[in-house]
């Protein structure tokens, strides 16, 4: 992997990015992007689709203009922008809305997405209460860092009428709760703008985005997948008013939207049967959509408890030794340090030594600190765990516990150690999240895997796109089924569902439907690897958030993962609010095959910020092709600030 700081300007990075050349002021902001430099498509007279970040449309009529999303354009060179139209309220759609309504221009965005717009920076001021502990995705934190001026909200029946064009306004849900279609006749044609409902026959952009609770969930980290029956239903609206062409924010414009649209419903269906074979929720949500499910995996025997291992509360298990001391695995419950405080108290266990961490949500950790100050125990984790355990104010994760935990034992991918003549291995096993681990004890000849939440009886827990689940050979779900069919466990062992039986036919059996789910992923997302259309950090700030004295100095990392089997070019430009400064605010990365990599930056903050808080952007061109500012990096101060 190489990386390097950015020593060049912005204007230097933008001139190596020659597909989507930008230019840049010294505070960070876009001075102005060259209609020249931008890919552009005459679709229809007086239409054009101009090719940045997304789709940005051009309607030019009596020597005015219209766009519809905005993307990373500012004002479509010398023109002046009369509106500005938005599908919805993702921030790679309206990046630059900004620098078009200091310039004039009128902006109209959709009803129920208009707090997004004329209200980020209170979206942003409160954004802890989404942050910590997530279980919830809607909104996506991918929205506008600073509020723009609104001019007309607009709802389905609307119609905003710009010279002669009358513009239909369809609620048109699923990529985003308050996404509208745009409607329009031009040169005698219907052509409809329906921002990321699709973005080629048969494909859309990305998934993520679509988790959302099904009915009688109680949360969207259970959703996998819960918006697809919206999409279908809006799309099926939308080809009730027979369009001629579909233009989406991402992808082509596609001139047949019936077969379009049925080759991706199809391709939805295949993904969902694949995905609910396998899905656990089904096991503990029973009764709720969809009815006509595909079978599971029948249920295997029932196993016990063997008799050194013991349930406390909740997450917690315990690895009980001849002399009454324990070893456990996760904390997350009160109830833990209760009945282990009266286990010990009635005689029945002895030290708590140690604790096993399997991964890093709230409810297995978030009691961790305080049986470490209580008993005195010490904390083992595998390595790719350990950073999000002690900085996981770093990350922008589902169920996330903000407070750091001290990490006293690292371990190493298939490291062993001895404790109390049990054999502990640790492994890295990326299953219910990315950042998950796995522990094998062993005991006379007895195997207990600790799997954390990553499996049931049968099925995984692979039900949150946010936790960044990925499929392919050797990572996600399919590295855990090789490493429970190579360490041959007798029982896995699950935080919540205590001892479970385990077979390697089923291990086979779910390996082959999650290689079939690898290729429906790859007809369905038009990128060169499927998990770019499942990752929503596949680009990602590192702090995510930091607190700072003002005028301090900021560093903060853009890490890229590469997805794909080809070498990748990351060119990450750094976003500054108004009053920040950079010698560096570009930078590049030739980041290898299933890599991430990574490009440094440094900045001085304001000595006088105007907020508590200020939220940096990252833009990415990622080899030659601009993704827009995908990520960003929160900064609190400290000090005399304005509340």
């Amino acid at each position: 992997m190489n990386s390097r700081h950015p020593d060049s300007t912005r204007r230097t990075f933008l001139k190596e990015a020659a597909a989507v050349p930008l230019l840049w002021a010294v505070d960070g902001s876009f001075e102005h992007v060259r209609a020249e430099s931008v890919s552009a498509e005459q679709v229809l007279p007086g239409l054009q689709i101009l090719r940045n970040s997304v789709n940005s449309a051009l309607l030019e009529r009596n020597g005015k203009t219209l766009l519809i999303d905005s993307g990373e354009l500012d004002a479509a060179g010398d023109r002046v922008i009369d509106w500005a139209l938005f599908t919805h309220h993702h921030r790679d759609q309206c990046s630059s809305v900004s620098r078009l309504v200091r310039k004039g221009t009128k902006v109209a965005v959709p009803v129920r997405e208009r707090r997004f717009f004329d209200e980020a920076d209170r979206f942003w001021d409160s954004a802890d209460s989404i942050l910590d502990h997530r279980y919830d995705f809607r909104p996506h934190l991918f929205t506008l860092r600073d509020s723009v001026p609104v001019a007309r909200a607009l709802q389905g029946g609307d119609v905003h009428e710009w010279e002669g064009l009358k513009f239909r306004v369809l609620d048109t849900p699923g990529h985003t709760d308050g996404s509208v279609t745009y409607l329009v006749e031009v040169d005698g044609r219907r052509v409809a703008f329906i921002g990321d409902l699709i973005a080629a026959p048969g494909q859309m952009w990305e998934i993520y985005s679509l988790q959302k609770r099904f009915p009688g969930m109680r949360g969207d980290y259970w959703g996998f997948g819960g918006a697809i029956e919206e999409v279908k239903s809006s799309l099926d609206r939308i080809l009730e008013q027979k369009p001629d062409l579909l233009i989406p924010s991402h992808g082509i414009v596609m001139s047949d939207p019936l077969s379009a649209v049925n080759r991706l419903k199809q391709n939805l269906d295949a993904l969902m049967e694949n995905y609910l074979t396998t899905a656990a929720w089904r096991i503990y949500f029973d009764g709720i959509y969809p009815k006509n499910k595909p079978p599971m995996l029948p249920p295997l025997p029932t196993v016990a408890y063997p008799s050194w291992i013991r349930h406390i509360a909740s997450t917690t298990k315990a690895i009980v030794a001849e002399d009454k001391s324990v070893f456990i695995s996760d904390c997350g419950h009160p109830k833990a340090i209760e009945e282990l405080s009266r286990l010990q108290a009635a005689g029945e266990i002895g030290a708590v030594e140690g604790i096993w961490i399997t991964h890093y949500h709230d409810d297995h950790t978030q009691m961790v600190n305080e049986a470490k100050r209580r008993f005195g125990a010490k904390v083992y984790v595998q390595r790719e765990m350990l950073d999000i355990i002690e900085n996981p104010l770093a990350y922008q994760m589902p169920c996330l516990f903000p407070e750091s935990i001290r990490v006293e034992h690292p371990m190493e991918h298939g490291q062993t150690i001895n404790w109390k003549n049990f054999k502990l291995t640790a492994y890295y096993f990326p299953g219910q999240t990315l950042y998950h681990d796995g522990l094998l004890a062993e005991k006379d000849g007895q195997k207990v895997f600790f799997t954390g939440d990553s499996f049931a009886n049968w099925g995984v827990d692979d039900y949150c796109s946010q936790n960044r689940c990925f499929t392919g050979r050797d990572t996600g779900y399919e590295k855990c089924f090789q490493i429970l069919l190579d360490t041959r466990p007798d029982i896995l062992m699950a935080a919540h569902w205590g001892p479970l039986p385990v077979s390697p036919e089923y291990l086979r059996k779910s390996m082959d439907l999650f290689r079939e789910r690898e290729k429906i992923c790859d007809r369905l997302f038009p990128h060169k690897n499927g998990n770019f259309g499942s990752d929503p950090c596949w680009i990602r700030a590192y702090p995510y958030r930091q607190t700072v004295f003002p005028g301090s100095l900021v560093e903060i990392e853009a890490r890229v993962m590469n997805h794909s089997a080809d070498p990748m070019k990351a060119q990450i430009a750094l976003n500054l609010p108004e009053g920040w400064k950079s010698d560096g605010m570009a930078g590049e990365a030739q980041i290898p095959a299933r890599t991430e990599g990574r490009v440094r930056f440094r900045a001085t903050a304001p000595s006088l910020p105007d907020r508590r808080r200020h939220v940096l952007g990252l833009l990415a061109v990622i080899d030659g092709k601009s993704v827009g500012e995908f990520a960003e990096a929160i900064v609190n101060f400290l000090g005399r600030v304005p509340t």
